[in-house]
């Protein structure tokens, strides 16, 4: 919200600089963002008359300039305007101005070889229009002139002071004039002097309708509109109105537009016009307040809007219709079809309350926010729809003698005056004591006169009540203020937090990482420690049709965040996709956190450990030297062999091959303890190309309440201590050949398993496959390490064990000893 320092003032009488103001909203809860001095955009610019001009000796589209600047001589100015002639007032830049529109410091200087002092400005050249045909002639534009020689900021509606203000969704009041006046009144004590409002609720006529269906609007909307005749659509407003809308951030259209943002601005109220003429014309017939209606869009359904853009629609945007034709999407923004222009001569005023979600909805739905919808999202009291209204229909009868013919309501408008019982004991239970005079030994609680106060500068009705007060909140906050709790936060805000005595609880003595916390930060400590980035991505994703079991949210801020994620893969593939882009040789990634799917109409969440690994990590500039900057399968897969070697699992990789994400010959099921917890490998072929990915890319996702689990049982957090062998090892190696897709995990775990009296641990040494060997065959060469805990081993002992595993090799897996 953009507060006019000159507009606040006129609001409630005060003093002070805008610093103090500033200082005081913040504390008090809107919090300034921004101040700016509009008047330094125009610093070193004055007005100037020109005397003379004569053509330019070497240039045919340029003229010297004798221009009068207030000072003892006058300037020789070159410009090359078209509308510049002499007699006439205009703006101009002397030399050390900086004009911020354009970017240009003025400083004499030779054009075509004559001397220029300065510069003949245009308003576009000022910031003040988007573009301008020529230089801007003051005598055309106002009607009264400063002298020669002074600064144009009133004239131009710049010597004033913005200060932008953040209106938290709790506080809809802040987005009006009229509420940052109530604040500031209630800050600094002062008097207020607001505009009249009148609510002719005796001249409204009820009208049935069907506007507020279900699954359109709230039951509590409301719908006015006023029939307006003898209006005049190409006057203009006047320069007070133009200029608080300019600096406000909108734009002047006409007289109508203008009043109309101004009371938006003014009160807080948004409201639109229709051209009456225009409703006839597109409905064919003479309309009436019968032929008004709300409904929602059909989807696809195509809108033209005031801004000349079309929209495509969705089943969830809510259209303001007359004879069912789309005039408006309610709350957000109105059609070219039915808009005001410089023909307009009569219009139907609307003055509506429409629920907060469904104008977000419109506004999520449409991807477009505008200064109505932004306070409609926020909430608007019901209480200012009539007034508001009224407020328009006054100031267009003073500046353009129009007169209203009809006004119409869908309801009878009860303004809401609930009386709130406000308890001294509540107000000191919490609240406590305040600091008199900062002495943390001279502490007291509120007095009456020092909780009324506050409420009535906020200007609620306060009256006496047994053991407190009753309390009615002003008209344009019944929204936020209708609790107890409410006034309580209100006092407490205004007299000042600062000045209450604190009162912390005793602090809780620290507490310890629990098993599961632990495996998770060692997790995350030693993926780290191997050079893994850890990434935090969001758990609302876009709505992705292509993915099966998409779980929509019933009511998203945003397109992009509408659904909840199904994996973590697809984010994290477009991180590294935009590293590598820029540059990047490697990018190793990870993240635990949560993904979601449905089952049995019921949503599960499920914890997991998921990253990717792209390129091989080097110091400084030796991988410059690396013929292959790509990691490959087992150098990417004992990554996480050493990130998970700390946790004391024993986990078994399984041959993957009907999956479409993964590359078939190249992946993974990894199991642990019997049952499968994830997978691992590279992305599939086909994937790549469609991601135009020309690298290897490994992805890994695994359960991480599976992994917490298996690493927080008892054997494995209680660590025992392990004699060291006193006895020597013996070690056999064997060749032997079986099918291709035995793995040798699958070996290993075998000898393991039947050697387990003797056996210590087997290594892998060689895999062979070669054309003297079958077809799909191939030869795994390991080595068994033989030892007892106690005694020697001879070979007696060792030839039992090592036979059995040979045997069983064979029965197994039809294992054949290669010579």
């Amino acid at each position: 919200m953009k507060v006019s320092l000159s507009w606040l003032k006129e609001l409630v009488s005060i003093t002070c600089d805008v610093d103090d103001i500033a200082e005081s909203l913040s504390m008090s809860g809107f919090e300034v963002e921004e101040v700016v001095d509009l008047s330094s955009s125009i610093k070193g610019l004055v007005i100037g008359y020109i005397q003379k001009i004569e053509d330019h000796p070497n240039a045919n589209k340029l003229k010297i300039c004798t221009v009068d600047v207030g000072k003892a001589e006058s300037l020789q100015i070159v410009c090359g305007a078209s509308n510049v002639r002499e007699g006439i007032n205009v703006l101009v830049a002397t030399e050390g101005a900086y004009l911020k529109a354009i970017e240009l410091k003025i400083k004499s200087n030779k054009i075509r070889g004559i001397n220029s002092q300065g510069m003949i400005c245009s308003l576009s050249e000022i910031g003040m229009e988007s573009t301008s045909n020529g230089i801007a002639v003051l005598d055309d534009i106002y009607n009264e002139i400063p002298a020669v020689g002074k600064n144009p900021a009133d004239l131009l509606g710049l010597n004033d002071v913005i200060l932008d203000l953040a209106i938290t969704a709790n506080r809809p009041d802040g987005m009006s004039m009229v509420g940052i006046a109530r604040e500031v009144s209630a800050i600094k004590k002062a008097n207020l002097t607001l505009p009249k409002l009148e609510t002719n609720n005796d001249e409204y006529i009820l009208f049935a309708s069907n506007l507020f269906a279900k699954k359109a609007i709230n039951k509590e909307g409301i719908y006015s509109i006023h029939y307006i005749e003898n209006i005049d659509g190409s006057l203009e407003a006047p320069n007070f109105i133009r200029n608080r809308l300019k600096n406000s951030g909108i734009n002047s259209i006409n007289l109508i537009v203008d009043v109309i943002n101004y009371v938006m601005l003014e009160q807080g109220q948004p409201m639109h016009a229709f051209d009456a003429d225009l409703l006839d014309k597109i409905t064919n017939k003479k309309v009436s307040e019968k032929d008004f209606g709300i409904r929602l869009a059909h989807e696809g359904e195509t809108f033209l809007g005031v801004d000349a853009k079309k929209y495509v629609l969705t089943s969830k945007t809510h259209l303001v219709t007359c004879s069912d034709i789309p005039i408006a999407i309610a709350g957000v923004l109105g059609s070219s079809n039915s808009s005001v222009n410089n023909k307009t001569k009569r219009i139907w005023l609307e003055s509506a309350l429409f629920a907060p979600g469904a104008v977000r909805n419109s506004v999520r739905d449409i991807g477009k926010r505008t200064d109505a919808s932004s306070r409609y999202e926020k909430g608007i009291s019901s209480n200012m729809t009539i007034l508001s209204a009224n407020r328009v229909i006054s100031l267009l009868i003073e500046y353009c003698n129009c007169y209203v013919k009809y006004r119409f309501i869908d309801k009878k408008n009860i303004a809401i005056e609930n009386e709130i019982i406000l308890r001294r004991s509540k107000i000191n239970s919490l609240l406590g004591k305040i600091n008199v005079k900062g002495n943390k030994n001279n502490l007291r609680y509120l007095t009456e006169d020092e909780i009324k106060e506050p409420l009535l500068l906020l200007g609620c009705n306060v009256k006496e009540y047994t053991d407190g007060w009753l309390v009615k909140p002003p008209l344009n906050r019944t929204n936020d203020l209708y609790r107890e709790i409410d006034f309580i936060e209100e006092i407490a805000r205004l007299v000042g937090y600062d000045k209450f005595d604190s009162n912390l609880p005793q602090p809780i003595s620290p507490g310890i990482l629990n098993p599961i916390q632990k495996t998770e930060r060692n997790i995350r400590k030693n993926l780290c420690s191997i050079g893994f980035q850890e990434v935090n991505c969001s758990s609302l994703v876009p709505e992705n049709k292509e993915t099966d079991g998409c779980i929509s949210i019933s009511n998203p801020l945003l397109k992009e965040t509408s659904t909840l994620r199904t994996n973590m893969w697809e984010e994290h593939i477009k991180i590294t996709k935009r590293n590598i882009a820029t540059g990047q040789n490697s990018c190793w990634i990870f993240e635990i956190g949560k993904i979601y799917s449905l089952k049995e109409d019921k949503i599960q969440e499920e914890t997991v450990l998921s990253g990717l690994i792209v390129g091989k990590k080097c110091l400084g500039k030796w991988h410059d030297n690396l013929r292959d900057s790509n990691i490959e399968y087992f150098e990417a897969r004992g990554l996480l062999e050493t990130a998970f070697n700390s946790l004391f699992l024993n986990i078994i990789d399984h041959k993957e091959v009907h999956n479409q994400l993964y590359h078939p010959g190249k992946s993974a099921i990894l199991s642990l303890e019997g049952k499968q917890f994830g997978r691992f490998g590279q992305l599939h072929p086909a994937k790549a190309e469609e991601e135009n990915i020309n690298y290897n890319l490994f992805l890994f996702e695994f359960d991480f309440e599976r992994i917490q689990k298996a690493s927080t049982r008892k054997n494995k957090l209680i660590k025992r201590f392990k004699q060291y062998p006193t006895v020597p090892y013996m070690e056999r190696d064997i060749s032997i050949i079986i099918e291709q897709e035995i793995t040798y995990d699958t070996i290993r775990h075998l000898i393991l398993k039947e050697g387990k009296s003797l056996v210590e641990c087997v290594d892998l040494l060689d895999i062979y496959n070669g054309s003297n060997l079958e077809q799909n065959k191939k030869s795994l060469t390991c080595r068994i390490r033989y030892r007892k805990e106690k005694d020697t081993l001879k070979e007696e002992d060792i030839n039992p064990v090592h036979d059995k595993i040979l045997k069983r090799l064979n029965e197994i897996y039809d294992a054949k000893l290669r010579h």
